[in-house]
């Protein structure tokens, strides 16, 4: 669930918080966080009775100290489209009849561990609520609403549901005790990701970042969730091809003419009697190539799939890899640059619903090459 390889992006942007600042503030805590991380203290198992009580007391006497006020989130129940992928993972993992039974005793057990934690808190008059869902979506709503100054959470969905500081890796190290803060402030402001972009960006499973990335720089301000409602209405088929013949054009204002052409006549898009403006390099030509260039690269679906290199599993989940021919306009990496091709993991589910004539060819080549190994 959530934006592939986030924290990679928002790296630009990060900010390494002493503790200390955080006094004054009122934090969200993300309960199942700090329980997962005691628990795989390789110190505390087999020496701490309960190491979750011990790591909840320790953290929370340490940040009383520096003044910070504390409210933990309770998660509830996971949505049913997560849990569904958790069922799937699951049946992949273990078959069909699966491991119901420990599923449900390691889960009734967490639980028990997260309501020990419950009492210790009430005893210390710390107060917690409890998420409808997931904790995380909690956390961000408290702190959308002003009732808390940011989330500490390692799950960056945390953005996705509208959280505006996210405080991770927290440590109480004697050297350096820090949180990564990540704001969206500064992931607006530096990297010009705002909500709808980072939710769609969770919306597209198997693109790169880079990738990615290019697709919210090219659509410039434009509502990435829109976008993906227009290519589901609109018929690929009937996408019009640019039929406007490429002009030459000015390389101080980017528009059709040329510099000496512009110092004597002006430019009429510059709206300039004499000379023209010069324009950054991110500047894109209104004329109508560039536009219907433009939403050619927009609407550009990669139907040409080269093969089915194998199947794979990603996560539990049942995925194929796709081998793609790449289209020109693909930026990529340095490393990357002698690759002419573009391999790319697939649920299955997904890319068996999109195209199932490569799916069934697939299918049909894997039975006859079974078949000659038979023979």
């Amino acid at each position: 669930m959530g934006v592939n390889d986030l924290w990679q992006i928002l790296e630009p942007i990060k900010q390494h918080i002493h503790l200390q600042e955080l006094s004054g503030k009122t934090i969200a805590v993300d309960l199942s966080l700090w329980v997962c991380e005691a628990q795989t203290v390789k110190k505390m198992i087999g020496t701490v009775m309960k190491p979750h009580l011990r790591n909840l007391f320790f953290r929370i006497s340490y940040l009383i100290q520096m003044n910070v006020k504390l409210v933990f989130v309770m998660e509830g129940e996971p949505p049913k489209l997560k849990a569904d992928v958790m069922s799937k993972r699951t049946q992949t993992r273990y078959g069909p009849s699966g491991r119901t039974c420990s599923q449900k005793t390691g889960r009734s057990h967490f639980k028990s561990v997260l309501r020990e934690c419950l009492e210790m808190l009430e005893c210390l008059g710390i107060p917690w609520v409890q998420a409808a869902g997931e904790a995380e979506a909690m956390c961000a709503y408290l702190n959308a609403s002003g009732h808390v100054d940011g989330c500490l959470t390692n799950d960056g969905d945390a953005f996705l549901y509208g959280a505006q500081t996210v405080y991770r890796n927290f440590t109480m190290n004697t050297k350096d005790p820090h949180v990564d803060c990540y704001t969206v402030s500064s992931i607006k402001g530096k990297l010009g990701l705002d909500r709808d972009a980072l939710v769609g960006l969770a919306g597209v499973p198997g693109v790169g970042k880079e990738q990615a990335l290019k697709l919210v720089r090219i659509l410039k301000g434009q509502s990435l969730l829109q976008r993906f409602n227009q290519w589901i209405e609109e018929p690929f088929s009937s996408i019009p091809q640019p039929a406007a013949k490429k002009v030459a054009h000015c390389s101080v204002c980017s528009h059709p003419g040329s510099p000496k052409d512009h110092e004597r006549n002006g430019c009429a898009l510059c709206k300039s009697d004499r000379y023209c403006e010069p324009h950054d390099y991110e500047y894109r030509c209104p004329c109508e190539w560039h536009q219907t260039d433009h939403n050619r690269q927009l609407n550009e679906v990669e139907n040409n799939i080269k093969k089915i290199v194998k199947p794979r599993i990603r996560n539990g989940v049942r995925c194929l890899e796709i081998e793609w021919e790449k289209p020109e306009h693909y930026a990529v990496e340095d490393s990357e640059a002698g690759e002419l091709d573009l391999l790319t993991i697939e649920e299955a589910s997904l890319f068996e619903a999109a195209y199932p004539e490569v799916v069934a060819i697939y299918q049909k080549q894997q039975l006859e090459t079974q078949g000659k190994k038979q023979k």
